[in-house]
């Protein structure tokens, strides 16, 4: 299992972890991207590398 965070300090809300995201990890709620279905991540790290603010981090559990 995989641990998907966002750094909001960091996060432009671009949107690029949304688009990449094979799992359907992430939504955008309220305005702000979010990582919703954490059961989805692959752990592909896909995010982390597409991320212009480094503010993508996936951890295994």
């Amino acid at each position: 299992m995989w641990k998907v965070t966002i750094d909001r300090e960091k996060c432009s809300n671009c949107g690029a972890c949304l688009e990449s995201c094979p799992g359907d990890v992430y939504e955008e709620v309220n305005g702000k991207i979010t990582a919703v279905n954490q059961d989805e991540c692959h752990g592909c790290h896909t995010c982390e590398a597409v991320c212009p603010e480094d503010a993508c981090f996936i951890e295994e559990e």
